[in-house]
């Protein structure tokens, strides 16, 4: 191994010091993306990540298990392990490309550059292969059941060849252009990718689980063509079919281009994953951007006239207009309650809510969702450093959480309240009794977001983005909002047909809003005097 690494012009000590440091701080801040915790509740993130990953290997395994093709299950198998992964790499991991602090504390260290980019690919290698394994476990099995050992024997080699060099593309695609436009420019482009790929990874599962069938897939084929073989998914699917006996020019060639391409980009990214690139970064990160000027609303003169509820007000107004992350992390419900709305509507779920309907309406889903969607966003931000001000300033920490979660129902939960409101009485033509509805939806959710608040009660933009933390709070979390939307969709007609009933669950959530915010002050009050800077 150390010959190996002295081959290549690396210092072995210092690239596994290195890269088990990296590892270790990963690891303990995150259990593949949770906060730092203790280890039963690690284990129990971690459990979580394996079962939302695992969600995609449930489609391969469909593919390969029922498919009437193997280059067929075997493209649309390599597809989803490169999206995943890059979602992975850029939305989760693109800090680990090429950090700006690490000049700052390695560029006096006598520490090469080859071995500082071996650091780096051999961090973002570890979580795009750990990912890969969580996601391909079940095609693999499906290979090894339905094609036999060779094809089997083959899976793990083309899903970590293709999961590979798929993060050595984005890596140097991400470095490019860092470069060429500036990470201030590529932040934004990135919030938009973001925004896309959440609408993907909802819309795309749940569509095609509507309308691609057993029948579909075992009858369908992918007829190979040269255009068709330009795709990289089919370079690695060529793996399979070499492997299950057919040996031709359709098959070899594009195996061929992968490991061309895989060695081109490995030399490529070299140049950009040095310490001289990083110290290049930070002068680029570093450097001044203006931000547009405060402005007061006639609705934060109105509700929070002063003292720290305006001051979050005025934050948090001033965050969503500057900050493309925490934006486009609110603006995400859009995409996904679009899509809720088109399945409800496909399967006839979305009707009058004072009628029974046997099918659950997912955009209740969707509005439950939306308050702990909200919190996550406030309480992470990457200018969490200036949190200091909560700090240093003679202000109350308590009414500062507690302004955060009224700020929020005001400028953000009751506008799509009343969009939800607008969008239902144009599907139902019931305009009172989607309004009783949405009513009774809006009390839950706030119950919802006080429920969040109680648990987390942090202040706002003051923790750290940490990576992959939103995939795996947001699997625990569509339990749990399933459970109670189910029970909504079931129960509310039933309690519509009574004046005397629908006054009395509106009394009951009230009621138990009122002990939770009795709750959460003393809670609040107690946490937040243990609060640090996390900066």
């Amino acid at each position: 191994m150390r010959r190996l690494f002295a081959a290549a012009d690396v210092d072995f000590d210092q690239w596994k010091a290195l890269t088990t440091t990296l590892l270790k701080l990963d690891f303990r801040q995150t259990a593949f993306g949770a906060r730092p915790m203790q280890e039963g509740r690690r284990s129990a993130v971690l459990l979580m990540q394996v079962m939302f990953y695992t969600l995609f290997g449930v489609f391969m395994f469909f593919f390969v298990m029922f498919g009437k093709d193997l280059f067929l299950a075997g493209t649309v198998a390599m597809t989803v392990i490169m999206f995943i992964v890059g979602t992975a790499v850029l939305l989760d991991h693109n800090s680990a490309i090429a950090s700006p602090e690490d000049y700052g504390i390695l560029g006096f260290r006598p520490i090469s550059s080859r071995t500082y980019f071996a650091v780096r690919l051999s961090n973002v290698l570890a979580y795009t292969t750990a990912i890969t394994a969580m996601a391909s476990w079940l095609p693999i099995v499906a290979l090894f059941i339905r094609y036999g050992f060779l094809v089997g024997l083959a899976g793990p080699i083309a899903f970590l060849a293709c999961s590979t060099c798929t993060a050595l593309a984005l890596m140097g695609a991400y470095a490019w252009m860092l470069r060429v436009i500036g990470p201030n420019v590529i932040k934004q482009i990135l919030g938009y990718v973001q925004l896309m790929m959440g609408f993907l990874v909802y819309g795309g599962y749940f569509m095609m689980s509507q309308f691609i069938s057993t029948r579909w897939v075992s009858s369908v084929a992918l007829a190979k063509s040269p255009w068709l073989l330009l795709g990289p998914p089919t370079w690695f699917a060529s793996y399979l079919e070499i492997a299950s006996g057919r040996v031709g020019p359709m098959e070899l060639l594009p195996a061929a281009a992968s490991v061309a391409v895989f060695a081109w980009l490995a030399a490529g990214l070299s140049g950009r994953l040095s310490l001289d690139y990083a110290a290049r970064l930070g002068a680029m990160s570093t450097a001044s951007v203006r931000a547009g000027p405060a402005r007061t609303r006639l609705l934060d003169r109105l509700l929070f006239s002063g003292g720290e509820a305006r001051a979050v007000a005025l934050l948090v107004r001033s965050q969503f207009r500057n900050d493309q992350k925490f934006r486009l992390g609110v603006l995400g419900i859009l995409p996904l309650t679009l899509v809720y709305v088109f399945l409800g509507w496909n399967s006839g779920g979305i009707g009058d809510p004072f009628v029974k309907n046997e099918n659950a309406s997912p955009v209740t889903f969707a509005v439950l969702m939306f308050p702990t969607m909200l919190k996550m966003q406030l309480t992470r931000s990457d200018s969490f450093r200036a949190s200091w001000v909560f700090f240093a300033c003679p202000s109350d920490r308590m009414r500062i959480v507690r302004s955060s979660k009224n700020v929020l129902v005001a400028m953000f939960l009751m506008p799509y309240l009343v969009f939800i409101f607008a969008l239902f009485t144009y599907i139902t033509r019931q305009p009172l009794h989607v309004l009783v509805h949405v009513a009774l939806l809006g009390v839950v959710s706030h119950l919802v977001l006080q429920a969040a608040v109680l648990v987390d009660p942090e202040l706002p933009f003051s923790r750290p983005v940490e990576k992959g933390q939103q995939s795996a709070a947001l699997f625990g979390l569509m339990v749990t909002i399933v459970l109670i939307g189910v029970f909504l969709q079931f129960f509310t007609p039933w309690l519509y047909a009574s004046v005397v009933w629908t006054v009395s669950v509106f009394a009951i959530v009230l009621l138990l809003g009122l002990a939770l915010d009795r709750l959460t002050r003393v809670r609040v009050a107690h946490q937040t005097a243990r609060l640090e800077f996390a900066g």
